[in-house]
């Protein structure tokens, strides 16, 4: 699968330093989508961003694949981690979920389209793509994210 612009993207400011523990603290810690989080600074990279309903219903389809798909697979790799003997069978498992990622952010960006939306600050994008109030470590995680991305 020829990966779209979103997934290319996010696999270039992911590689960046502090952009992966950041996006894994605000996941680990709050509870976040990474690829809503990703998706969210793309859009504003753009100068594109979603309405409030649109939003919902992003984040109602990406609840549903996360739940049946990526955190089981998640808990998988995690379980593998701590076995030394099946180092390799992780290494591929690993992979696997990446894969899975990256094409999961391509029928992001398809179900989106190419519709030009009004621009917005960029700590309001990813606050705009958190599942609850943007306060605390939250926030402060967010900051981070953005300055990480270059964004503000």
């Amino acid at each position: 699968m020829s990966k779209g612009a979103l997934a290319r993207w996010s696999e270039q400011v992911y590689a960046r330093e502090g952009v992966a523990p950041t996006l894994l603290a605000l996941q680990d810690e709050s509870g976040e989508d990474v690829l809503l989080l990703l998706l969210a600074a793309w859009l504003q990279q753009q100068g594109r961003t979603l309405p409030t309903d649109v939003w919902q219903q992003v984040h109602a389809q990406q609840a549903c694949w996360r739940e049946e798909l990526m955190l089981p697979l998640r808990q998988a790799r995690r379980a593998l981690a701590q076995q030394t003997a099946l180092r390799a069978q992780y290494q591929r498992l690993k992979a696997i979920e990446i894969e899975v990622e990256l094409q999961r952010l391509q029928v992001l960006e398809d179900s989106l389209g190419r519709g030009d939306c009004a621009d917005q600050a960029v700590q309001a994008a990813l606050g705009a793509a958190c599942s609850g109030p943007v306060n605390g470590r939250r926030a402060q995680l967010l900051v981070q994210l953005a300055g990480l991305l270059s964004l503000r």
